[in-house]
């Protein structure tokens, strides 16, 4: 069991991010330090010249952060301020383009328990978030960096005048307030590039200890800068070089000025061969060589004069100002965050089905509530874990080779289920480092089945769309017989299974829960609770309002009627050509139809049994497959939308309607009846034959008593926001999740 100090042991560390124009970046930066696991820190960010929306980032923290202002785009310079508004015992730095493991200063601080240590440094993951960019790293007195195995001792090199020694990377990297004090903390000479080094360095000459903590993780992402383009290419090579030449002068004199002579006349020509290669191989312009070229002189130049300054004045400390008064620490709130995993294979853009989009949905309003969130999905290409938009996305591939097992177990199939099982069971094992609370994972394909079998893992599985459920409205299923007998049906199995025995089940609807329990057999009972669907509110994100809309539909326009969802019969769409059909040429009304782009068999078998003739009849519209934007103003420029559903365990396309302020006609199955209130948000009818007919009525009325229908528009909205946005949805999804949490007595929130 890992050790850390205890909460009252634990001293005060003070998180210094220091940014310059990165405002996109430096929100996560700062979520991401707000969700540490750690009793007693503050986060001072100190902001140099940006240019950008740097500021309105940081007015939104306002209270909950220290923000200093430094007027010189100088990394020591800033450094040094965060370092003079520091109240903590320990500052740890991090830049405002990565993210720390929750458990990063827990890590951090422990090694401080000996009173020799002045600074402590831990592993760096790169963008990739699977990959390191740094671990161990020793360098020499000229700031060459050797990469040692992680099972070096760095400890033996912490003597003074060592010629190698622990350089630890700025952004995973602490140090001890006493210690950056006695040394005088940042040299401002280095603007950019071997400023921790050099800190690094000083320190052990003045007798402190500088170490690893291997488990004190930081995800990197390598933001652009004013110095290099976001694939690492120099945009100007002049601080660096000021930097490189004044640490060689300055701390390589102690090996000979013909070694000192050497080591520049050898970084010098690396840099021109380094810039010919760029050009060679189309990776820079022969302008933009020569401009670095004439870097790499000037900085030279300018390093030189820097280190004969730095000698005449007998220079040993860092330029930070002494015995300054940091202000009172700004505690953090303290409270450690509730941490849940999501499962979902797909998620928008690239996947806009009803789990997909559940998932995401839900993911961004547990953010908001304050949630530490991850999502494992599957990696469109190669592996990756990020921090976007203050949530963690973790994109993996299958895990084929770990199958085996978990297909005989679970008697799920290997290809496609078992092996995508099995490489999200590989990505839980790495997040229960984080700490997590608690998996949620989906019926449909069983994504996390084993985590019901984990006693460190609260479980939840939620109620979807099931291979059962789906089976009757899937001819393709039943005709080929070998895969429904080798996969269809174990599928069913495995899910009546994990029914019968997940703890803890969440439901969108009472339909789905009905359906669940009769087609399988199994109560739920007490396990389910029902927390409606939510989703965003159309009108909000349009920048629209209800008044908008009501203005338009008084106009005296035709009316508009939507259908959106696929070509399928389970989702109705023949009944709403049937509709359509009866009312064309009806110049009250004109329909939409989107989510499906027919084919040419498609088309003319719309044409020889509804008559409508797609590409040329003016009052009906085939949009085919539209993006979230699209399909966002196609709502609000509805009056109406159809959704005559046959199988239906929630209504999605439903609440999205009704965030749009646009009422709907629906059929009375699944979770549909739920959603749609007669006369208030739509009407409910029976059957086929009833929506038909009751449609074609409702609407003739509609088009000819407006203020009917803006009545139905205000009530519709007004429902969806009093059940159905995402916030309610989040609330009452992180109110489940905790009162499971909290029965089981592990709830730290």
């Amino acid at each position: 069991m890992t050790q850390f100090l205890s909460d009252e042991k634990s001293p005060p560390v003070s998180v210094v991010i220091n940014t310059l124009n990165r405002a996109d970046l430096l929100d996560d930066a700062i979520t991401g330090v707000m969700q540490l696991d750690y009793p007693k820190f503050e986060l001072v960010v100190v902001n140099g010249p940006s240019t950008d929306h740097s500021e309105d980032v940081l007015a939104r923290w306002r209270g909950r952060i220290k923000h200093l202002r430094c007027d010189v785009p100088n990394l020591s310079v800033s450094r040094n301020v965060g370092i003079a508004g520091a109240a903590g015992e320990i500052v740890a730095f991090l830049d405002d383009d990565a993210v720390p493991h929750p458990h990063w200063l827990r890590y951090l601080v422990r090694n401080f328990a000996d009173p020799a240590i002045g600074g402590v440094g831990g592993f760096t993951v790169d963008n990739t978030g699977v990959r390191w960019q740094v671990r161990k790293t020793v360098c020499d007195r000229f700031g060459n960096a050797h990469f040692p195995a992680d099972s070096f001792d760095e400890r033996v090199l912490n003597w003074p005048g060592t010629p190698l020694y622990p350089s630890l990377l700025g952004t995973n990297s602490s140090f001890r307030m006493a210690a950056l004090r006695e040394i005088g903390g940042f040299d401002h000479t280095f603007a950019y590039l071997l400023d921790e080094t050099d800190v690094c360095l000083r320190m052990v000459d003045a007798g402190w200890k500088v170490v690893y903590e291997p488990a004190a993780l930081i995800f990197h992402q390598f933001a652009a800068s004013h110095i290099r383009s976001s694939t690492r290419k120099p945009k100007t090579l002049y601080p660096s070089v000021v930097s490189k030449t004044y640490f060689i002068n300055h701390h390589g004199r102690t090996e000979g000025y013909g070694k000192v002579a050497q080591a520049l006349q050898d970084y010098r020509a690396e840099l021109l061969r380094a810039n010919a290669w760029l050009e060679e191989h189309g990776e820079i312009s022969s302008h933009h060589r020569r401009a670095l070229d004439s870097d790499v002189e000037a900085g030279i130049e300018a390093g030189m004069e820097a280190s004969s300054r730095a000698r005449l004045e007998r220079k040993t400390r860092g330029d930070m100002v002494p015995d300054s008064a940091p202000g009172a620490f700004l505690a953090s709130e303290g409270r450690r965050p509730l941490r849940v995993v999501l499962v979902s294979q797909g998620l928008p853009p690239d996947n806009e089905a009803g789990i997909a989009r559940w998932t995401m949905l839900l993911a961004e309003g547990l953010r908001d509530a304050g949630v530490a969130v991850h999502i494992i999905t599957r990696a469109r290409d190669l592996p990756s874990r990020r921090f976007v938009d203050g949530i963690w996305f973790h994109r993996i591939a299958a895990a084929p080779e770990d199958a085996d097992a978990l297909a005989a177990n679970y008697r799920v199939p290997r290809s496609g289920v078992a092996d995508w099982m099995a490489g999200v069971m590989r990505e839980i094992a790495f997040l229960k480092t984080f700490g997590i609370d608690l998996v949620s994972f989906p019926i449909w394909d069983l994504e996390a089945l084993p985590v019901l079998d984990d006693p460190e893992v609260t479980s939840v599985l939620s109620l979807h769309t099931t291979y059962a459920l789906a089976r009757p409205f899937k001819p393709e299923w039943t005709s080929r017989i070998i895969y429904g007998r080798s996969f269809v049906e174990p599928m069913i199995e495995a899910e009546r299974a994990a029914l019968e025995r997940a703890p803890h089940i969440l439901a969108n609807s009472r339909a789905v829960i009905d359906q669940i329990e009769s087609e399988y057999g199994v109560a739920l009972g007490d396990r389910v609770r029902i927390v409606p669907h939510g989703t965003p509110d159309i009108l909000a994100r349009l920048g629209v309002t209800l008044e908008d809309k009501l203005t338009r539909q008084s106009n005296g326009e035709p009316l508009r009627v939507l259908f959106a969802g696929r070509f399928e019969l389970r989702k109705g769409y023949d009944l709403a050509l049937r509709v359509a059909a009866q009312l064309r040429g009806d110049s009250r009304f004109c329909f939409d139809f989107a989510g499906a782009t027919p084919d040419t068999a498609l088309l003319e078998r719309i044409k020889s049994e509804h008559g409508i003739d797609a590409p040329r009849d003016p009052s009906v519209h085939f949009h085919g497959e539209v993006d979230r934007a699209t399909l966002e103003r196609l709502y609000y420029k509805a009056d109406l939308v159809m959704m005559p559903s046959r199988f239906e365990s929630f209504g999605l396309v439903a609440i999205e309607a009704m965030s749009a302020a646009t009422p709907v006609l629906a059929l009375a199955q699944g979770g549909l009846a739920e959603v749609v209130e007669e006369g208030v948000s739509g009407f409910l009818f029976d059957d086929d034959e009833a929506f038909v007919n009751g449609a074609v009525q409702r609407l003739g009325a509609l088009a000819g008593d407006r203020a009917a229908l803006g009545r139905l528009a205000e009530t519709s909205h007004a429902v969806f926001l009093a059940r159905y946005s995402e916030a309610v949805m989040a609330r009452d999804v992180a109110d489940f999740y905790r009162s499971i949490l909290a029965a089981s007595g592990s709830d730290d929130d």
